[in-house]
């Protein structure tokens, strides 16, 4: 069932918690536009960005609007969402969706490389040691910059999490069930603090710009390879 606000309707998909993209952008996605924006591409050619978890493509649209090839990746079929999503667009073209685990990231798109990957709202349904070899596949075949999320520690989500005393290393558990009943949060995920998320990405290789907590206690990062 859709959770729902005051002002908006989040839908929620596979127990992946509320598709908030879909309603609305963030700071990471204000970034990544701005950044994007920002670039000089030669006449004809575009600027590729890879969306991993991207749910019903609530920014990757967002991104193909201003002129991206977009290629969209999420385990849950949105095939018929993008469907609809490419007829809106002036180049449908630029817009691809891909059914698949990202897990699977090089044998699902192989031979692919992007300039740029975007992931809000993913890593964290992935164990430490899963997450650092998805960011490493990452670094091989993106060529600038990640715009990536992860649920915080301290987050509304995060409290009475039973992993937060646990090693980041062994730290994979389910959220409350106050925190699944209002989230939609379902399965079970690996919470980070700032300092522990920063070391992820630059084990992985990834060289942090900019990292933050939002007011919910989420956690953004900006890197370039």
């Amino acid at each position: 069932m859709p959770n729902s606000s005051k002002k908006n309707t989040y839908a929620s998909f596979g127990g992946h918690g509320v598709d908030v993209a879909l309603v609305r952008a963030d700071d990471l996605d204000k970034l990544s536009l701005e950044y994007f924006s920002q670039k000089n591409t030669p006449p004809g050619s575009q600027i590729s960005v890879l969306d991993l978890g991207c749910g019903a493509g609530g920014h990757s649209v967002r991104m193909a609007r201003v002129g991206l090839a977009v290629t969209a990746v999420d385990k849950h079929d949105f095939s018929k969402e993008f469907k609809i999503l490419q007829e809106g667009l002036e180049k449908a073209q630029s817009l691809e969706f891909v059914c698949g685990d990202a897990n699977n990231l090089l044998e699902l798109l192989p031979n692919r490389s992007f300039d740029n990957a975007y992931m809000q709202r993913t890593l964290h349904y992935l164990k430490r040691e899963d997450a650092l070899s998805l960011l490493t596949n990452l670094h091989q075949i993106i060529n600038d910059a990640l715009f990536v999320s992860v649920m915080g520690i301290k987050s509304d989500a995060g409290k009475g999490y039973s992993g937060s005393d646990v090693d980041v290393d062994e730290r994979f558990f389910r959220l409350s069930p106050e925190s699944v009943g209002k989230y939609s949060i379902e399965e079970p995920v690996c919470l980070y603090d700032e300092a522990e998320f920063i070391g992820l990405l630059e084990e992985a290789g990834w060289k942090v710009e900019k990292c933050w907590s939002s007011a919910f206690g989420n956690i953004k990062a900006f890197c370039r390879h």
